[in-house]
């Protein structure tokens, strides 16, 4: 299932690599303090980003089977 999904996140070399950039750069941002815009874009794009990722794995199949019996 994990290789599924990484699999369907590096169909997007693009949005993956956004993904992490942004994902490093806020992780750090404190340290040098930009002005309030910037960081609201950035946040706003990782938000972005992470309902696009959302959205294509929502669409993978399931392995899901009925276990209660």
């Amino acid at each position: 299932m994990l290789k599924q999904k990484l699999d369907a996140m590096i169909a997007y070399p693009a949005h993956f690599s956004g993904f992490v950039a942004l994902y490093g750069l806020l992780i750090f941002l404190p340290l040098i303090r930009p002005p309030v815009l910037i960081t609201a874009v950035l946040v706003s794009l990782l938000v972005w980003l992470s309902m696009f990722f959302g959205r294509v794995l929502a669409q993978l199949p399931t392995d899901k089977t009925d276990r209660s019996s």
